[in-house]
C-alpha cells in the first residue's frame, strides 16, 4: 500500500510538492512551477504596483529514508516598470528556495535551507540577496488523492544593491521576510503526477546599510500552479 508524502519547498514556498513514496530507497520528483504574481512596493511616501507577471521554472525533489527529503525550486519572471520619463522598462525577478525537509508525522513537516531572491534591470541596477529560511508545512488529506497543503516560513537575506555600471553606487542590505502558500493538490496515480493549484503571499523589507538608499517594503502575491512527476531511483 502506498503512502503520499507532501514535500514543502523552502521559505514558504511557492510550491508544495506531493509525491508517492512506497518502501523504496529513494524517489525523485521533477516538474514545473508557475506563479502569476503581483508586485507592490513602498519606499517612504511612494507606493508602486507593477502589473502582474508570470514567474516560471523547474522543481526538483529527492525523497530518501522514511522521513527526509531535499527539494529545490527556481522561478524567473519579467515585470514591466514605468520610469520617471513614463517609459516602460523590463525588470527581471528571481526567486529560489532549497530545503531539507523532515516529516514529523503524516500531517506536519519542518524545513530549512537557503533562499535566493533578487531583481535587476540590465545596465541600470542589480539587487541580489541570499540567506537562511526556516518553516513548517501542514497536510490535510481530503481523500486518497486530494490534499490541502499549507506552508509558512521566515527568512533573513543578506545582499548587495548596485546601481549602474562599474562606477555605480553600491550598498549592502538586509531583507527579513515571510512567505506563505495555501494550495489544493491532486495526485494522479495512473500518471505518478501531482497537480497543485494555490495562492502564495510573500512580504519582505529591504534595509540598506548606507545613507542615500531608501528602505523599502515589497509584497508579492498571486496564483500558483505546478505539475510534478515522481519515479523511483
Amino acid at each position: 500500500m502506498k503512502r503520499y508524502i507532501a514535500l514543502p519547498c523552502a521559505a514558504a514556498l511557492a510550491m508544495t510538492l506531493l509525491f508517492s513514496a512506497a518502501a523504496r530507497a529513494a524517489d525523485l520528483s521533477v516538474g514545473a512551477s508557475t506563479w502569476y504574481s503581483w508586485w507592490r512596493f513602498e519606499e517612504g511616501n511612494r507606493t508602486d504596483k507593477f502589473d502582474p507577471a508570470l514567474l516560471y521554472g523547474p522543481v526538483l525533489a529527492l525523497g530518501f529514508a522514511e522521513r527526509w527529503s531535499l527539494s529545490s525550486i527556481f522561478l524567473y519572471g519579467r515585470f514591466n516598470m514605468d520610469n520617471e520619463n513614463d517609459k516602460s522598462e523590463k525588470i527581471d525577478r528571481y526567486d529560489s528556495d532549497t530545503a531539507l525537509n523532515y516529516s514529523i508525522n503524516r500531517y506536519i513537516k519542518v524545513f530549512a535551507g537557503p533562499k535566493f531572491m533578487g531583481y535587476d534591470i540590465k545596465g541600470s541596477f542589480s539587487h541580489m540577496a541570499i540567506g537562511p529560511a526556516l518553516g513548517i508545512g501542514l497536510t490535510l488529506p481530503l481523500s486518497d488523492s486530494l490534499f490541502v497543503l499549507w506552508n509558512a516560513s521566515g527568512a533573513l537575506l543578506f545582499g548587495k544593491h548596485k546601481d549602474g555600471g562599474d562606477d555605480g553606487e553600491k550598498s549592502a542590505y538586509k531583507e527579513p521576510g515571510l512567505n506563505t502558500n495555501l494550495s489544493l493538490a491532486w495526485y494522479l496515480e495512473s500518471m505518478s503526477t501531482t497537480v497543485s493549484l494555490g495562492f502564495r503571499y510573500q512580504l519582505f523589507g529591504t534595509y540598506y546599510d548606507r545613507e542615500g538608499f531608501g528602505d523599502m517594503t515589497h509584497q508579492f502575491y498571486g496564483i500558483t500552479l505546478s505539475a510534478v512527476y515522481a519515479f523511483a531511483l
